[in-house]
């Protein structure tokens, strides 16, 4: 009979972990995680207009080797995309293993787990039709990403990446 008890409690205990870890997404996460796939196609694709709007004035970024970069380099950077020439471009290709997000009134962190897969061939361009060849290195990052919500509106004022040490 104890035996019974016990198991019915560990049972009781497995469900309610998993139920806690299973935790519904509020309207604001939901809010945050728009915002910031937002900025990522953005970026992506050179949008100067809304990447201005999202980067706060005073934005920060510390990337994986350390190097600091302001909202200014970041804006020079999109610019340049911007204006460079529309083709197939072989380069990385960036998944989000994980998302979490942590909201605290009017700031918001976001965890992500990130795989990059990488062609040698960088900055390569192909003809729209030419399908590109597999990718051929790998790198995982952990992106800590801080929102603050300014004048009525979510905007990125920092973010760090930490590269996951190759085994």
């Amino acid at each position: 009979m104890k035996l019974l008890i016990v198991l019915t409690l560990v049972v009781l205990m497995a469900t309610a972990t998993v139920a806690s870890v299973q935790k519904k997404v509020t309207k604001t996460e939901q809010l945050i995680g728009d915002v910031d796939s937002k900025l990522t196609a953005a970026l992506l694709q050179g949008d100067s207009a809304s990447v201005d709007a999202i980067l706060a004035d005073d934005y920060v970024e510390i990337d994986a080797q350390g190097s600091i970069r302001h909202k200014s380099d970041v804006m020079t950077l999109v610019r340049a995309q911007a204006s460079a020439p529309r083709s197939t471009s072989i380069g990385p290709e960036i998944t989000v293993d994980e998302t979490r997000v942590l909201v605290y009134g009017d700031t918001a962190i976001i965890f992500t787990l990130t795989t990059t897969r990488y062609q040698f061939m960088e900055y390569m361009t192909l003809p729209q039709t030419t399908p590109a060849p597999s990718p051929s290195a790998t790198d995982r990052h952990r992106l800590t990403k801080v929102y603050s919500k300014l004048n009525g509106s979510w905007q990125l004022i920092a973010s760090q990446t930490t590269a996951i040490p190759k085994h």
